[in-house]
């Protein structure tokens, strides 16, 4: 199976945003109370957004929803909101909202690579691969879109559809810009043992050991690898990781200690 797609949820600093609108050449001259406003409404819009954002990230999805929308509702120009609010809404198998929800985020920034790498993982995880694949190269056009990240996104994607070329073609370019990226080697060991080429899948999954903590999902492929390869020491090595992994209670993509 291929990797997980990526879930990338931005958050931008508001500074730096407000600074680029400054520089448009028709953005009005502000007073120094409209700008003493402007400021504090960005910070506090920036307050709501990275509260949601913790929640977020520690899973309290009720919570992140509740703040999420709070952002939302005080900033409705703002898309990294909106974004947050799609991925929480992903979160929590609200599929339609979840899709909805980026797309109302896209509509206010439809060039932002971000974002249109946001959608684009939505869309391949829901099996719209050629709609994703559409987007990813849309955001590839973005000078500040995270590009490895986005070529590991479209890597994926592609290996799910079949394009077996463009799948390795985009997580080469990935391991161009992030040599030790562990969502493109990872993918890249599947997609070679998918291309039944397991040597050159055991180069790269000890890469992807080697590059950050463990996952079930590598040693799952680990212990895949090793089996194709009629290695059953190593094979017997990743399944006792796996095991103790599970034994502890931690999910499909939990981390795992170093052995």
């Amino acid at each position: 199976m291929p990797a997980v797609l990526l879930a990338v949820v931005s958050a931008c600093a508001v500074s730096a945003q407000a600074g680029a609108a400054g520089q448009q050449a028709d953005a009005p001259v502000l007073s120094e109370r409209q700008l003493a406003r402007q400021l504090a409404d960005e910070r506090e819009w920036s307050r709501r957004f990275l509260q949601a954002s913790r929640a977020y990230a520690n899973g309290q999805w009720e919570e992140a929803e509740r703040l999420a929308k709070r952002a939302v509702a005080f900033d409705r120009d703002q898309p990294d909101g909106l974004t947050l609010l799609a991925a929480v809404y992903a979160a929590q198998g609200r599929d339609e909202l979840a899709g909805q929800t980026y797309q109302a985020a896209l509509a206010l920034s439809p060039r932002r690579g971000d974002l249109l790498n946001n959608y684009g993982g939505w869309l391949c995880s829901h099996g719209q691969a050629a709609e994703a694949l559409v987007l990813f190269d849309r955001a590839a056009l973005d000078a500040h879109a995270a590009p490895a990240d986005l070529h590991v996104n479209a890597g994926i994607c592609a290996q799910r559809s079949g394009q077996w070329e463009r799948a390795l073609e985009e997580l080469r370019k990935a391991l161009v810009f992030y040599p030790e990226h562990p969502g493109a080697l990872e993918s890249m060991a599947s997609l070679q043992l998918q291309r039944g080429n397991p040597m050159a899948a055991r180069a790269f999954y000890q890469r992807r050991l080697g590059a950050a903590p463990a996952t079930a999902s590598v040693l799952q492929l680990a212990i895949k690898v090793e089996e194709q390869l009629g290695d059953k020491a190593a094979a017997e090595h990743y399944k006792s990781r796996l095991d103790q992994a599970q034994g502890a209670g931690q999910d499909a993509d939990a981390r795992v200690d170093q052995q």
